[in-house]
């Protein structure tokens, strides 16, 4: 029973016995007395899960206890809600206590029968075991908190390491659909557009084979354009459209993406455009028309598991013989490099044993990688948790879960029984986690932060001992998901953190069936599905149609606690509200992000109090009313995105607020105009948010009287529009937020000429102790250029300097940051005409961007500098006469974009250019005008 209702139901319990005290009088010890039964409930569900006792009588008591928590979360969120609107309506507290006395008596009488119904299950059980919960509650990481975040720093690293080594399989597929992509000698008609497919079943390695190809040097030299887009089973076009026009590298912020405008992009480049995953016709038709052909040997390559797909697509091509059908590994050798190299734990010597165990396994795998990699990944937890010997003797035993586990699976998904058994070894804690996977679209790209905030405020992260933040946490559990190769990396941050995740197609479906059977979550596309599919979840996905209202007005599931729609179609507002805030007051989750059906916000929306976390960012809301909002005191998370709001008093009570997005917070004009020291601090209570995350804000008076400081959760904070009047107060608050991942201060700042007297102060910011600090962003005159790298945070990944009229080179200093990763300079941050990058300087810099730094004429790259650079942008520096020397010395360097710098274009002409000597051996070089 994976499921976090237990966590949030305890939470719950804990915070009615200490705040409620007054609306208890005869409750409270039968309260007192479900405390304690579901916390007995929770710790033997979690020593049999760990244990993988798996007998048809857990089942069943699984399955009762499940009903009987959710009974229970039903009985304690009645009441929290009838105290919230009797407080609302009642100044009275006697008066609150006398209308209460039938309800508390009925409340005494639900929680009695529940009780009683946890005793029966209790008695039940003590004749087959003699678990008591002694043990289960004793037990726990000897782990210190710095040992599990150094376990989880090395993991990252392994993780990361694993994925730069290359893959060595489907060498010859490679080979084939690489010729098929570029020009060769059959004339004129190969520059038409040509869409080739690769076809294969599910987990043989399509996506694999299809990302080996994008990053082949050659394909990156010929494609200058180019694109890779997840489609998956359900999709969203808008969005599949923006991605490729983002990809291909245009600039237009429009909103509204339609293929006419991608057409209208592609047809004046070279490009390669990747669909992976691609599961009907359907998709593709509404695609390809997306697609110009210029006749310049422009290509399309999807993957897909039909091949009815591939044989539409190509339809679409001048040429035949397009498809790429992928078999299984059937070489048994290169099976086991595979699994070697995807066994994390290399430290340990593989036994005899386990050689023996591993090649066994192996083979059940049918030569699928998907299975092969996640059994690796399975093997390593196993191995590192019990002995060798333990492991070989569980596994090897023929009438154990395991064996019968790898026994599963049928033609079609021959890997079902590896991937089910690692699921059923997923620790108790990562079980949910998983199955949250059900509620996105498979292969869907998915923002971790995002992920992890749903995870909070399902109660599904336990908090630790020793003050890490359950944000900490989440990525610890998210980490040893993806080690598990159960949940794969998008993109990683600049140090190393994951972006965006995704999920495997049969893997994602193996979330579904289990979150089906355990009635963790559904997922329905239409009412029809979800007339066939309703239960008891408590999690609800629905994809918006014109069938939406039908279902939110039927939906007789009152249990839900999570609702997360997706999709973009206009239903009539005001049913819609009425549905939604009438029938699902118990909500937790609302999700509602992009969807343009919403024009205003509601009242009703104030009648959510369970409510944790609600999104309503790129929807066309017109208007937010605050007051609304300050009811949702139990709010973590409020998205509203692309909205900028006025900010009142009320909006400051809610403590619980862990991250707010919006398109920036403004604060009451009274308030921001006055020039007298008054508490205006405290009148915004801005210092009540103390587990704030985020914050982005304009800068004012406000900042004069404190409080920023006291936000000592923050990670996140930027500050618009400031003056050197508020320096002093910034300097201040910036060097006490210890715990900051991300600072952007930005400046007033002037096109033709530094502000006098507008100085970023980054001087006078203590940066010594910042040492969670990765990304800082300074926008504005820096008078005071530091001597040495102490004045920056020591842990510094990311640096952002804009219209800095810096007299001094930048580089000598910021070459010298160790941990320097990603670095931009733009925007006339620099007024010298040479800039330099000494000999071993810039050690760990990966990406480097120079934009529109109109002084710069000469650029030095000394022996040995810059040896990790992988991307070099240069933008817009009109009098940079020439391409540095040191370029060519650069052989890790992957990309070179110059837009906007004509005369260097023309030195960069291929063959005959002056600089062509220099940048040959760049694979992917971008010329824009």
């Amino acid at each position: 029973m994976a499921d976090g209702a237990v966590q949030v139901l305890l939470e719950t319990i804990t915070k009615l016995l200490l705040a409620e005290t007054a609306f208890l009088k005869g409750v409270k010890e039968q309260i007192n007395q479900l405390e304690d039964e579901l916390k007995w409930m929770h710790l033997y569900v979690k020593d049999a899960d760990e244990n993988h006792k798996s007998d048809e009588m857990l089942k069943l008591f699984a399955k009762q206890m499940r009903d009987i928590i959710f009974d229970a979360e039903d009985v304690i969120d009645e009441f929290m809600l009838k105290i919230v609107n009797h407080k609302r309506h009642q100044k009275d507290s006697k008066a609150l206590n006398i209308i209460n006395i039938p309800f508390r008596h009925g409340l005494g009488n639900r929680i009695k029968k529940i009780n009683a119904r946890v005793e029966k299950l209790k008695s039940m059980e003590k004749h087959k075991t003699k678990f008591d919960g002694t043990e289960a509650a004793n037990r726990d990481s000897s782990l210190s908190l710095q040992q599990q975040i150094k376990e989880r720093r090395s993991a990252i690293f392994n993780e990361i390491r694993r994925q730069q080594e290359p893959v060595q399989m489907y060498e010859g597929s490679a080979r084939q659909v690489i010729q098929s992509l570029l020009i060769g000698d059959e004339g004129d008609n190969d520059k038409k557009l040509r869409i080739i497919s690769i076809i294969g079943m599910g987990g043989v390695g399509k996506t694999t084979l299809s990302q080996k190809i994008f990053n082949d040097r050659n394909v990156v030299e010929q494609f200058k354009c180019r694109a890779f887009v997840y489609i998956s089973e359900v999709y969203s076009l808008p969005d599949l459209l923006k991605s490729i026009m983002k990809s291909c590298g245009s600039d237009d912020s429009d909103e509204e993406v339609t293929s006419e405008k991608v057409r209208a992009h592609l047809e004046k480049q070279k490009y390669l455009i990747v669909l992976d995953d691609i599961w009907d016709t359907n998709a593709w038709i509404k695609l390809r028309d997306s697609f110009p052909d210029a006749n310049n040997g422009s290509r399309v390559l999807l993957t897909t598991r039909h091949k009815l797909v591939a044989l539409d697509a190509e339809k679409s091509s001048t040429n035949t013989n397009n498809i790429h059908e992928l078999s299984a590994i059937n070489d048994e050798s290169e099976s086991w490099e595979l699994f070697l190299q995807s066994y994390l734990h290399k430290e340990y010597d593989l036994s005899d044993n386990l050689v023996q165990l591993g090649k066994q396994m192996v083979k059940r795998c049918h030569g699928l990688p998907l299975a092969i990699v996640v059994l690796g990944g399975l093997l390593s937890f196993q191995v590192k948790k019990h002995s060798v010997r333990h492991v070989c003797s569980v596994w090897s035993d023929e009438n154990s879960r395991s064996s019968w586990l790898l026994s599963q699976g049928n033609d079609s998904y021959k890997c079902t029984g590896i991937l089910g058994l690692s699921y059923d070894y997923l620790p108790y804690h990562l079980k949910p986690c998983f199955l949250y996977m059900s509620l996105f679209p498979g292969n869907s790209m998915i923002q971790v932060t995002k992920l992890f905030q749903y995870w909070i405020a399902e109660g599904l992260i336990e908090s630790k001992s020793g003050g890490q933040m359950l944000e900490d946490t989440a990525e610890d559990y998210l980490e040893e998901l993806i080690c598990r190769s159960l949940i794969q990396v998008g993109k990683r941050r600049s140090d190393g953190r994951v972006k965006t995740c995704h999920i495997h197609g049969i893997l994602h479906g193996i979330s579904v069936s289990e979150s089906t059977e355990d009635e963790f979550s559904q997922t329905c596309g239409s009412i029809a599905e979800f007339n066939r599919k309703q239960n008891n979840s408590r999690r609800v996905a629905v994809c918006c149609n014109e069938q939406t209202e039908q279902y939110l007005s039927k939906s007789q599931n009152t249990r839900i606690r999570s609702l997360m729609c997706h999709g973009d179609v206009h239903l009539p507002e005001k049913k819609y509200f009425s549905y939604l805030f009438g029938g699902f007051k118990s909500l937790r989750v609302l999700e509602f992000y992009g969807y343009t059906g919403i024009i205003s916000l509601p009242k009703e929306v104030g009648e959510l109090i369970l409510l944790r976390y609600l999104s309503l960012g790129k929807t066309k809301l017109k208007k937010i009313n605050t007051s609304y909002l300050s009811k949702l005191v139990n709010l973590q998370t409020l998205n509203l995105k692309g909205h900028e709001v006025v900010l009142d008093d009320q909006i400051w009570c809610l403590e619980q607020l862990r991250h707010l997005y919006l398109k920036n917070i403004r604060l009451p004009a009274a308030i921001d105009r006055r020039n007298s020291v008054i508490s205006t601090v405290h009148k915004l209570g801005i210092d009540n948010l103390k587990k704030l995350q985020l914050l982005r804000i304009r800068a004012g008076d406000w900042l004069k009287d404190g409080g920023l400081e006291k936000l000592s959760s923050l990670r996140k904070l930027k500050i618009e529009e400031c003056l050197v009047s508020h320096s002093g107060d910034i300097s201040s608050a910036a060097t006490n937020l210890t715990n900051l991942r991300s600072l952007a201060l930005i400046y007033k700042t002037s096109i033709n000429e530094p502000v006098i007297n507008e100085e970023v102060p980054l001087a006078t910011i203590q940066f010594s102790n910042h040492t969670s600090l990765i990304s800082l962003h300074l926008k504005g005159h820096i008078l005071d250029w530091p001597r040495d790298i102490v004045s920056f945070p020591p842990q510094l990944c990311k640096l952002k300097l804009e219209w800095s009229w810096m007299t001094e080179d930048p580089m000598l200093i910021l070459e010298k940051l160790p941990s320097l990763r990603f670095l931009h300079l733009g925007f006339e941050c620099y007024t010298e005409m040479q800039m330099v990058c000494s000999e071993g300087g810039f050690a760990s810099l990966e990406i480097l961007e120079l934009v529109s730094i109109l002084s710069l004429e000469k650029w030095k790259i000394n022996k040995e500098a810059l040896v990790r650079l992988a991307k070099l942008e240069i933008r817009g520096c009109e009098n940079m006469k020439k391409i540095p020397r040191g370029l060519q010395q650069l052989t890790s360097l992957k990309e070179l974009r110059v837009a906007n710098m004509p005369q260097l274009r023309r030195r960069m002409a291929k063959n005959i250019g002056e600089d062509w000597h220099k940048i040959k051996h760049i694979p992917s070089r971008v010329m824009l005008l």
